[in-house]
């Protein structure tokens, strides 16, 4: 920490003082830390054991002999600021190295790697979500919720019409795709008479609806901006 030298804006209006300069300096060496920490971890996960954080955390366990669960590997991993991050350990980066450098652990590793040959071209989502994305996904999730949520709580009522609007219009569109496909699967259970029978009628039907909704929503932007065949004379 003693290489690092910060110096505050000459435009600055707040005065620094030394106590608060090595504060800073402090906090700032403290996150620079984190972030090797967490880049490294990063590295070995990708490079050694196929980005699957449940192949990392039995590797950290046979070290450390703690417990450590595959999410909370994922929370290591997220983005500082994120609010599912959590601070990655010096001793379980340790760990994962000497696990990695150890040659009695060669056939585990040769395994990881095999494993993830074997899933490059396809990997089953609930698999993928598991041991490598849920962390992520689930912030995501909470995110959108908390940007909804406040963006209603926050609406004025001119803007309330218009959001009220705009959501029926959207979950009216969304059923009313799920009602063709149903209506799709529904008429081809009554008509079809084998499964390639049913299945071409299906996909055969929910083309034809698509293309007429393709036309329709065509049709209405160029009412709408006076184009094509409805020039505003």
């Amino acid at each position: 920490m003693d290489d690092v030298e910060l110096t505050p804006q000459v435009s600055s209006k707040h005065k620094f003082d030394d106590v608060a300069m090595q504060r800073l300096r402090a906090e700032f060496w403290g996150i620079l830390q984190q972030n090797q920490r967490r880049v490294a971890m990063q590295h070995l996960i990708d490079s050694k054991f196929g980005g699957y954080t449940m192949q990392a955390s039995i590797a950290i366990q046979r070290i450390s002999k703690k417990s450590v669960a595959h999410r909370t590997i994922q929370a290591w991993l997220m983005d500082p600021g994120a609010l599912s991050s959590r601070n990655c350990p010096e001793w379980a980066v340790i760990a994962l190295k000497a696990f990695v450098d150890d040659p009695a652990n060669d056939e585990y590793l040769k395994s990881c790697e095999r494993m993830a040959k074997s899933t490059a071209s396809y990997m089953p989502h609930s698999t993928a979500v598991d041991v490598k994305y849920g962390v992520k996904y689930a912030t995501s999730a909470i995110v959108s919720d908390e940007t909804r949520r406040k963006a209603w709580c926050e609406a004025s009522l001119v803007a309330l019409p218009h959001m009220i609007s705009k959501f029926e219009n959207t979950t009216e569109r969304h059923l009313e795709h799920l009602d063709h496909h149903v209506h799709a699967m529904w008429r081809a259970l009554r008509e079809a008479t084998d499964f390639e029978d049913y299945r071409k009628r299906v996909l055969d039907e929910v083309s034809d609806k698509e293309t007429a909704n393709m036309i329709i929503r065509n049709t209405r932007r160029a009412i709408e901006e006076g184009a094509d065949e409805f020039p505003n004379y």
